[in-house]
């Protein structure tokens, strides 16, 4: 399950809250399954887009675990640019 609210800030910035949870799936050992290993993740964040001219933007993003119970518990950072051929700039 994922969700996102964003925000069009005017002209063509924009600001979004993210969410995520995802459960299922179990570890095996030799064919077995391991008790406990029952996987069940969420993170939440924002991410901004910032335009720079017509078809480019740069996007900017912070994530971090909310619920982990299998796997490690971080804070993401990323940064990147983005460029789209199609579409009519607003």
């Amino acid at each position: 399950m994922e969700g996102h609210v964003s925000y069009d800030l005017k002209p063509r910035p924009w600001i979004s809250l993210d969410g995520n949870y995802w459960d299922g799936g179990s570890a095996f050992l030799n064919g077995t399954k391991r008790l406990g290993t029952l996987e069940a993740n969420s993170r939440v964040g924002v991410t901004a887009s910032v335009p720079l001219r017509n078809h480019h933007s740069l996007k900017f993003s912070v994530s971090h675990g909310a619920v982990t119970r299998v796997g490690g518990a971080f804070t993401d950072d990323s940064f990147g640019w983005q460029f789209s051929r199609f579409g009519r700039p607003n």
